[in-house]
């Protein structure tokens, strides 16, 4: 059974190498040689299958069964593309001439094996890279944020937000005892009272230390300068008790003219709250929406784009590890083209007896087929020359048939020419025979 299995394996390997059986019966020594070629497009191809997997699963973020699925499709791909260049690289006569045909396949090789070898070299340094996508993502996070708080929209918004604030608390508040007090008109008669209330209670001081002698004139008890600080005590007082009652009926009159003027200002205060409410709605939808984008951008960071960028950062700071990604990385490239570099360095070296089988093969199948060609058209020659031959033989023996078919028809006609000249003869002599009859009677009668 594993004398089966392994035959069956070859066999198989020779499949993939594109080997030809009946050559490799004349010289089975050979028959290593091409299943070493099949092992070897089959390692590649399994290379081409993890990297595909590998890319699929961080670029997509698909599920780990698809993503194999797809990595499967590529290594089949990459399996016909290596076949190809492998079994198409011709051996010319001369080095210089299979070398220059050779050349195309060894680059579009070395491009395929870049392609697949990329992600591999990612796998490899995964966990450092891991590391710098995180880095750049919390880079990114903050220049958006430093973005956002310079833009202008956000100024914007901030400002329409607070006026929003503002007009709603007034629109709650109303006329407010603060908003009489502030008013200009109130402002000036309190100003006034304050003035003449400090003056008063000046004038009362002084009165009562002109009383007790502790100012003044020093003298207690009641007199002229007395009754003078009296006086003025009693001015000031009613000027006072003025101005007060002034105010009071002002801040009356002041209170009832804002309702009137809060009336009017609460409309428009609301129109203007309603259009404040739909720009700021309007500008936070679309500050919003580039916050989400932002974040489903930052979420998907870690694609290969981004890993490559990692990477390259990486290498930058670390020429230790950026040495090791490049050799790891032609390393991979190297393995990718090694059956392509395989076929080459044999087709520039001698020939050997399988190629120099099948290329006794190819030529003895170029002569069946020349020789088959050339009996085919030597036969077709000779088909042509007896075809032309009974066409020849055909067309007299036709002529000879139009000849006499138009003999008779000759004769014919002659014949009916030669009865009808005959009848009309008759007729005629006929006719002439009866009008002599009638001029013979008629002499007669007479």
């Amino acid at each position: 059974m594993k004398l089966l299995s392994r035959a069956a394996l070859s066999e198989h390997l020779l499949t993939v190498a594109g080997a030809n059986r009946e050559v490799l019966r004349e010289a089975p020594k050979e028959r290593g040689k091409q299943v070493a070629m099949g092992a070897v497009l089959l390692t590649t191809a399994g290379l081409a299958v993890v990297s595909a997997s590998y890319a699929l699963r961080i670029a997509l973020h698909l599920w780990v069964p698809v993503a194999i699925l797809g990595g499967l499709v590529w290594g089949l791909v990459i399996l016909n593309l290596d076949r190809w260049l492998v079994v198409s690289s011709p051996r010319l006569k001369s080095k210089l001439g299979t070398l220059a045909m050779a050349v195309p396949r060894v680059v579009l090789a070395v491009l395929i094996g870049a392609v697949v070898s990329t992600p591999l070299t990612l796998a490899v340094f995964s966990a450092e890279i891991g590391t710098e996508v995180r880095v750049m993502a919390a880079e990114a996070e903050d220049e958006f944020n430093q973005r956002m708080q310079d833009d202008s929209r956000t100024a914007e918004l901030e400002a329409e937000q607070a006026r929003i604030a503002e007009l709603e608390a007034d629109l709650a508040d109303g006329v407010t005892q603060d908003d009489v007090n502030e008013a200009p008109a109130v402002v000036d008669v309190q100003r006034r009272l304050d003035e003449v209330t400090a003056r008063y209670e000046a004038a009362e001081a002084a009165y009562n230390a002109e009383i007790d002698g502790t100012g003044g004139t020093g003298d207690q008890g009641f007199g002229p300068a007395t009754d003078a600080r009296r006086a003025d005590r009693d001015r000031l007082r009613a000027e006072r008790d003025d101005l007060a009652r002034q105010l009071e009926a002002l801040k009356a009159e002041t209170y009832d003219q804002l309702l009137a003027e809060e009336a009017q200002k609460t409309i428009d205060q609301e129109n203007e709250l309603a259009d404040l409410r739909a720009d700021v709605t309007s500008l936070q939808q679309r500050l919003d929406a580039e916050a989400a984008a932002h974040e489903a951008a930052v979420d998907d960071s870690d694609g290969i784009l981004a890993r490559l960028t990692a990477m390259s950062r990486l290498e930058e700071g670390n020429p230790t590890l950026g040495t090791a990604h490049r050799l790891l990385f032609w390393f991979m490239t190297a393995l990718e083209c090694l059956p392509i570099l395989f076929k080459t360095m044999l087709a520039l070296g001698p020939p050997s007896l399988y190629e120099r089988l099948l290329a006794l093969g190819d030529e003895k199948v170029e002569e069946r087929v020349k020789l088959r060609m050339q009996t085919e058209y030597e036969e077709a020659e000779v088909l042509a020359r007896s075809a032309l031959g009974a066409a020849e033989a055909r067309a007299a023996r036709m002529l000879e048939a139009e000849s006499r078919a138009t003999g008779m028809v000759l004769d014919a006609q002659l014949e009916v020419t030669r009865q009808g000249v005959e009848r009309w003869r008759d007729e005629q002599f006929g006719d002439t025979r009866r009008s002599n009859g009638h001029g013979t009677d008629l002499v007669k009668h007479l």
